[in-house]
């Protein structure tokens, strides 16, 4: 099969493999600068279109094209949920929100079909050096800034300085630390080893959550899956007790606290959808940046409009959480429904043929970032867009020579 190259030198590299690394260039650059932009929501937009494209095409796996109809089903129930509450009737903030709140599975998908086996390889090739460079670094920095402030660290925790290298927040630290590792563990090798436990050292010193699951998962599912092929539920639950005792702070903080705001919108979020049943109250209403900044008419009827953080000047905390606002804007259907999207894709992770480093890091990463989203808004970030393409090409790289390999033998190719 022919594909666009570039001729670097004496090698060459797939036109789409530079996409993507331009891609993922752009994404990390305006997360190292802290700036807004709508770059990520062009990719969304356009990963959409083409998994549209893809669908009509029958060109998605039977497993996809269920996924990928039960996400249209669910952005339908958010049109219709803001016809039926009419809290928010402005076209440009439903259509704006739409993407931002389904962008991290719509890259994901985007990716998994976008970047194939040779992409994946030149991809590797060509940033696996920067990748490991980034992997020493990191942890060198963050060992240096434990004894030596070189403003590299934020607040303190368990007597630990927060680590965010060169980033303004360490989850964006984290996304791209999940690139990183994406890079390296396309080609397995025990010398891997070195730069994980590296970057792991970097990720655990940022002393938050997301980063402190996603190094234990990982370090934890490298040594599972050398014995192991697969996950059992017995350790499904396992993980799910340590998820428990590593976020018992934030759990007793922020979940369990009936004044915290994340608390507020997870009971409200249930109120919401209890008031609007079976929809929701539609996109930008409740829980999301667009309606954080029209400044909801739900917020006033809740009295967030007294709070700190959650009023129309200060609204720090108005999109702080990814799961209270799907349940919130979505509905209980809309919401069951977009919590089936992302169990699919965490069932198909076994069902790809990987190397134990890739499925190790495919699992720790996704898993990571869907607890994060609880109280977070993750999944509708920027930073959230760049872990997708991460997984989503691991996925991709092993899934379409599958594929390519099944099609040949039936004949097609």
């Amino acid at each position: 099969m022919s594909r666009y190259t570039v001729v670097c030198r004496t090698k060459k590299y797939g036109v789409k493999a530079i996409i993507t690394i331009a891609i993922l260039f752009i994404l990390i650059l305006f997360e190292v600068l802290g700036g807004r932009s709508y770059f990520d929501e062009i990719l969304g937009l356009c990963s959409m279109l083409y998994m549209i494209l893809l669908l009509f095409a029958r060109r998605l796996t039977n497993e996809d094209k269920i996924s990928v109809l039960l996400l249209l089903t669910v952005i339908c129930i958010g049109v219709l949920s803001n016809i039926y509450s009419k809290i928010n009737v402005s076209l440009y903030s439903i259509l704006i929100d739409l993407v931002v709140e389904s962008k991290f599975l719509w890259v994901f998908f985007g990716a998994k079909y976008f970047v194939t086996q040779v992409e994946m390889k030149d991809v590797s090739r060509i940033l696996r050096p920067f990748a490991k460079l980034f992997a020493v670094t990191a942890m060198i920095f963050a060992l240096i800034s434990q004894v030596v402030n070189i403003g590299m660290t934020g607040s303190e925790r368990y007597g630990l300085k927060e680590f965010k290298f060169f980033f303004p927040m360490s989850f964006q630290f984290l996304a791209v630390a999940m690139v990183a590792v994406a890079v390296i563990s396309n080609k397995q090798s025990r010398k891997n080893y070195r730069y994980y436990i590296c970057m792991c050292i970097a990720l655990i010193l940022a002393t938050k959550s997301s980063p402190l699951l996603f190094s234990v998962f990982f370090l934890i599912l490298l040594v599972y899956f050398k014995k192991r092929e697969e996950l059992k539920t017995s350790t499904l639950v396992i993980l799910g007790i340590l998820v428990l005792i590593l976020g018992t702070f934030q759990i007793q903080t922020y979940l369990l606290n009936e004044n915290a705001p994340r608390y507020l919108f997870f009971y409200y979020g249930g109120k919401t959808a209890n008031t609007y049943f079976p929809f929701g109250a539609g996109f930008s209403t409740f829980g999301s940046d667009q309606a954080a900044r029209n400044y909801s008419e739900l917020y006033f009827r809740y009295g967030f409009n007294g709070l700190f953080g959650m009023n129309q000047k200060d609204g720090s905390f108005l999109s702080d959480t990814f799961w209270a606002m799907a349940l919130g804007q979505f509905g209980w259907i809309g919401f069951a429904l977009y919590v089936i999207v992302y169990i699919r894709i965490f069932n198909s992770i076994k069902k790809v043929k990987l190397n134990l480093e890739q499925r190790a890091f495919c699992y720790a990463a996704y898993a990571a970032q869907l607890i994060h989203a609880v109280g977070s808004a993750i999944l509708s970030s920027s930073a959230g867009v760049i872990s997708a393409i991460a997984i989503g090409m691991v996925l991709g790289g092993s899934y379409r020579k599958i594929e390519i390999k099944n099609r040949s033998n039936d004949g097609k190719v």
